[in-house]
């Protein structure tokens, strides 16, 4: 191998290695995502009408809310869920005596 293709070798993988790593960290995708997110939604703000700027304000946060109120719901149930099947489970597995009597014969 040549000296010079080898150090060419050496130097071209360390930029890629910042950029590969930094793709595949979902922090800084998902950061990326909510700038980019929230500039395209300042870009469309500004072009609103005067009055769709403060009717915008109104509504806006009370849909966000709503969304978070719904998600919130959506989790308390799934746990309440969880939790209900398991004191079943658990009820089932401790309280109720198996029967041996129909393996024995």
């Amino acid at each position: 191998m040549n000296y010079h293709n080898n150090q060419n070798f050496k130097k071209n993988p360390e930029p890629n290695e910042g950029a590969a790593s930094n793709s595949f960290n979902p922090v800084s995708n998902v950061g990326k995502s909510i700038q980019v997110f929230f500039a395209q939604f300042l870009e469309w703000f500004q072009t609103l009408p005067q009055w769709g700027k403060i009717i915008g304000l109104i509504i806006i946060p009370i849909f966000v809310i709503k969304i978070l109120e719904a998600v919130v719901s959506l989790v308390s149930l799934l746990i309440t869920i969880g939790v209900f099947g398991g004191v079943i489970y658990l009820g089932y597995r401790f309280l109720i005596p198996p029967n041996y009597s129909e393996q024995d014969k």
